[in-house]
């Protein structure tokens, strides 16, 4: 019976740590759309002071920074969740 246990918590641990790993890709996925956002930005504030401003187009990066930083914390929160199992 001691063995089953323990195979029991060996897959158990091994389904968390699958399931940790996968979130921490999308992490990864999200912050390198963050870093890309970010590179739009300075593009687009440099071309602001060469040929006037837009901000239409500095609010939609913004925001899809903002909703990528909020699907990372999602992430993380699911980690814990994972973790604490």
């Amino acid at each position: 019976m001691a063995f089953k246990d323990f195979m029991h918590t060996v897959k158990s641990e091994a389904n968390d740590a699958m399931e940790v790993t996968k979130l921490k890709s999308k992490i990864s996925k999200e912050k390198t759309l963050i870093k890309d956002d970010y590179q739009k930005i300075g593009e687009i504030v440099y071309k602001r002071y060469e040929n006037g401003c837009d901000d239409a187009e500095l609010a939609s990066i913004v925001t899809e920074i903002t909703e990528a930083k909020g699907r990372i914390a999602e992430c993380n929160a699911e980690i814990e969740k994972v973790r604490m199992n």
